[in-house]
């Protein structure tokens, strides 16, 4: 397994950017889908061509949103230092459990076994 090195700030900088930038989208879709809900509610007559647009741009900041999620999800677990595994390396336990290995390596040697 390779430990994926701690994303550059660049990497994170955008990934929020990009998150910041579908918020500001959806906010504008929203008030597009209000619109169109109450011009539909008073009886108005709404144009089909102007709601299809509507629903693919809603459609499409939706994949963005998703996008810019997961982007933001592996970087902060890569801050984390979890691997894609969903697991985090506790790096201090290791660097214990390694040090009584070879504790028990050195008293091994002096005494002429091999403890278990």
């Amino acid at each position: 397994m390779t430990i994926q090195p701690v994303p550059q700030l660049d990497e994170l900088a955008e990934a929020e950017a990009m998150f910041a930038s579908v918020h500001r989208s959806l906010a504008e879709l929203r008030e597009a889908l209000e619109s169109l809900k109450h011009r539909a509610a008073s009886g108005e007559e709404i144009d089909g061509t102007l709601t299809a647009k509507t629903f693919v741009q809603l459609s499409d900041a939706v994949g963005r949103c998703q996008k810019a999620g997961l982007i933001l999800y592996d970087c902060r677990n890569k801050q984390l230092g979890i691997a894609r595994g969903g697991f985090a390396l506790d790096f201090e336990k290791a660097r214990a459990d390694i040090g009584c290995k070879f504790d028990r390596l050195r008293c091994s040697i002096d005494s002429g076994g091999v403890p278990e």
